[in-house]
C-alpha cells in the first residue's frame, strides 16, 4: 500500500491533525532559518581583547613620552637662553673683552679706586666654551676694593674673579700718617684683579 493509499484510508479528523502537524513544522523550519541566516554580533575571545587593550596602553604610553619629552626639551631651550643672556655680548673675544674692560673701569669708579693699567687677557678654552677675561691694577682704599668685588659677584651676569693679589708697602704706612696729617688723601693700597667669563654661543 502507497503513502497516498494509507493516507486516504485515515478518518477524516485523521486527515486534519496531520495536515496541522506538517503545517507548524513548516512553519517552524522557515522561522529557524531565517533566524539563523541574520547577521549577529561579532563576538572576541578574552585573548583578541587582551591584545587590544595592550595595543591601546603602548600607544598611550607612547604618547605621554613624546609630550613630557617635548616639555623637558622646551625647559632646557629656555634654560639655556636665560644663561645666555647672562654673558657679555659680542662676536669675538675682543668686543666681549673690551666690553668688560668698560664694564670693571665703570666699577672701579664708583669704587673710588684708580685704574692703573687695563688688559684684556687671551682667549681660552674650558670644559668647550670660550672664555674671556680682563686683568686690572688699581689703587686705592680697603674699602674701594671690598665695593668694587661686590659689584663684580653681584651682577647678574655671569663673571667671576679668578685671581686678586693686594700689596701694601711697608713704608706706605709711614707716608700714609704724614700725608693724612699735612690733609693729603693716599691710596696705600695697590690691588690685581683678574675677571672673567664666558662668550655667548651666536651658532
Amino acid at each position: 500500500m502507497t503513502l497516498r493509499e494509507r493516507f486516504q484510508s485515515l478518518s477524516a479528523r485523521e486527515r486534519n491533525l496531520i495536515a496541522v502537524a506538517g503545517l507548524i513544522a513548516a512553519v517552524t523550519l522557515v522561522y529557524y532559518g531565517a533566524k539563523s541566516g541574520m547577521p549577529g554580533p561579532a563576538l572576541e575571545d578574552d585573548d583578541a581583547l587582551w591584545i587590544k587593550h595592550q595595543k591601546i596602553q603602548n600607544y598611550q604610553r607612547v604618547v605621554a613620552r613624546g609630550e613630557a619629552a617635548k616639555k623637558r626639551r622646551a625647559e632646557l631651550e629656555q634654560r639655556y637662553r636665560e644663561q645666555q643672556a647672562r654673558l657679555m655680548s659680542g662676536a669675538t673675544p675682543t668686543q666681549v673683552g673690551a666690553e668688560l674692560q668698560g664694564l670693571l673701569s665703570e666699577y672701579a669708579g664708583n669704587a673710588a679706586l684708580n685704574v692703573l693699567s687695563s688688559q684684556i687677557l687671551r682667549e681660552e678654552e674650558k670644559d668647550g666654551f670660550r672664555r674671556v677675561g680682563v686683568r686690572m691694577t688699581l689703587s686705592g682704599s680697603l674699602q674701594g676694593v671690598a665695593e668694587l668685588l661686590a659689584a663684580v659677584e653681584g651682577d647678574q651676569r655671569d663673571l667671576i674673579v679668578t685671581h686678586l693679589e693686594i700689596n701694601r708697602k711697608l713704608s706706605s704706612a709711614r707716608r700714609s700718617s704724614a700725608a693724612r696729617a699735612a690733609g693729603v688723601a693716599v691710596s696705600p693700597l695697590t690691588v690685581s684683579v683678574e675677571v672673567k667669563t664666558f662668550m655667548r654661543d651666536e651658532s
